[in-house]
């Protein structure tokens, strides 16, 4: 798909629960623009699961992308998530989840950048199992951890393959367990908005 049409696909501007999106203008890839490398994106810049699916998918004929929000955070304002929708030529879809995988294999523990005064953190990765949705599924799990004090913050990114498209909804490292999970729980509906014919309207009023 095009990124005007992928767009139309993202998941609708009024959502259960008082929940709402609002998607990122539609930004075409410019035409020739650079497939998948022929070098192994590096570990260098991982800092969640997004960014794992970021470095996986440069491979992409088009991107459309939103911001969703709802619920109550534990500091009383709203709890946000984001997803992010890509169109591949030919089998780029499969091949970046084998991607994503091989990533994350060689990159299981990163150290991020930092100044020499501040507390040294670590990116940890992992793949899980998926959801039962689409042609196939994985969830990145990250986890950054602070060495001082051992606290650790988690930000995760489900992925869904149908045909040559995927579905990625991630979350933000300031949330709570409980919070990236609720996030995870609209991928069955943005998986229903990619596979219909008639996606309700991403922008409120259209």
């Amino acid at each position: 798909m095009p990124a005007a049409e992928l767009r139309t696909h993202l998941l609708p501007a009024v959502l259960p629960d008082g929940w709402t999106s609002v998607a990122d203008p539609t930004e075409e890839k410019p035409k020739g623009a650079a497939g998948a490398s022929a070098t192994p994106p590096s570990c260098t810049g991982l800092l969640d699961g997004q960014s794992v699916v970021d470095a996986s998918t440069t491979a992409s004929s088009a991107t459309a992308k939103a911001m969703f929000s709802g619920g109550h955070s534990v500091d009383n304002g709203v709890i946000p998530g984001m997803e992010t929708l890509y169109s591949f030529p030919g089998d780029g879809a499969h091949q970046a989840m084998e991607g994503m995988r091989d990533l994350v294999g060689r990159c299981r523990s990163v150290e991020l950048p930092r100044a020499s005064w501040e507390p040294v953190e670590t990116a940890g990765f992992a793949v899980a199992e998926g959801p039962r949705l689409g042609d196939e599924s994985l969830v990145i799990q990250a986890m950054v951890t602070t060495g001082t004090t051992g606290e650790s913050q988690r930000a995760d990114a489900t992925v869904v393959r149908v045909g040559s498209s995927l579905v990625v909804i991630s979350s933000v490292l300031s949330l709570t367990r409980e919070e990236g999970d609720t996030v995870a729980a609209f991928m069955p509906a943005a998986v229903d908005q990619v596979t219909s014919d008639h996606p309700e309207p991403v922008d409120a009023g259209s």
